[in-house]
């Protein structure tokens, strides 16, 4: 009887257990392309991924292996596994002795090893920033957002907001990429300002900081709605205002939508008065609502400012 997976792979007797090809290559014989990766070596949570790696090879605990390529030039070429080579030289700087890693070879073409990549759910997983840029490589390369959404998993929907933020201009990026402000709120602001996100982002940031908030998020920056009672009540004002207009009332505004908008300016129709009034006493409501909701930020503005003020007090004190 087999004891071991070796053994079971090469009894031909024994079915649904393969040996596979996984090789050992030193460390400083692993090279990356410069630019194929999509993390920031720079961000801190990628320092500190970075750093557990070196601490697994340090103490001698298991690391899964990489996945690499042989290019044109014969060099062993990494395709995933970037931070994990990275950890395994910065161990060996530090004393350990790891003189080979376990590689996996890869199989496959230019863009599917953006798309290995991307998907790559191996410890810390990509930030939205960088998924973004993937998507926009990949659709480089010829894939539409069809396939790009297919390959990865994902919709439609999710890759076009990708591609968007993969865009922007390189102020919003600064901002997403430092922290202030989070990846879905930059998108929200791109589909509502456009080239002058950025300009309207670093304004929410300031705002933010004022009330001693670290990150802009999308609720920061979405235009405010009445609450959905009050939009209900609006509608059926509004509907009721409609339901008074009787067939010769309809066909005079049928005449007017075909003149332009400064032919219009100074000309009066008759609306019912208390439709009209349902209509008003809506707007009203919402109106009130905004007010409150600008006076609450403005209190906490305020208060956070106050807290501020306290703090550098009490440490000259």
């Amino acid at each position: 009887m087999a004891t071991s997976l070796k053994a079971l792979a090469a009894d031909a007797d024994t079915h649904g257990v393969k040996k596979t090809d996984l090789y050992r290559v030193a460390p400083h014989l692993l090279h990356e392309t410069e630019g194929f990766n999509l993390r920031d070596y720079n961000d801190p949570d990628v320092v500190s991924h970075i750093e557990a790696f070196a601490n697994s090879y340090l103490n001698g605990a298991y690391v899964p292996p990489l996945v690499v390529r042989v290019d044109d030039s014969g060099n062993v070429t990494i395709v995933e596994g970037h931070c994990r080579r990275r950890g395994a030289l910065l161990a060996v700087e530090r004393g350990a002795e790891v003189a080979f890693l376990d590689c996996l070879p890869f199989k496959g073409n230019d863009i599917e090893r953006v798309e290995v990549m991307i998907r790559s759910a191996e410890g810390l997983k990509l930030k939205p920033l960088a998924i973004a840029e993937g998507y926009l490589r990949l659709h480089r390369m010829g894939h539409t957002n069809s396939l790009i959404a297919k390959r990865q998993n994902k919709t439609v929907a999710h890759v076009e907001q990708m591609l968007l933020l993969a865009n922007a201009n390189s102020d919003v990026h600064k901002l997403v990429r430092s922290g202030a402000v989070a990846a879905y709120a930059a998108i929200e602001a791109l589909r509502a300002h456009g080239e002058k996100a950025g300009q309207f982002l670093s304004g929410k940031v300031d705002e933010a900081q004022s009330t001693g908030k670290k990150t802009v998020t999308r609720k920061d920056v979405k235009e405010w709605l009445p609450p959905r009672k009050i939009v209900g009540g609006m509608f059926n004002s509004l509907h009721g205002v409609v339901n008074t207009f009787n067939s010769k009332k309809r066909r005079e505004l049928a005449e007017l939508e075909k003149l332009a908008p400064e032919q219009l300016k100074g000309m009066t129709i008759e609306v019912d008065a208390a439709a009209m009034l349902g209509l008003y006493k809506s707007w009203a409501a919402a109106d009130e609502a905004h007010k409150s909701k600008l006076n609450e930020t403005r209190v906490k503005q305020e208060k956070a400012t106050q807290q501020q003020i306290e703090g550098i007090e009490g440490g000259q004190a």
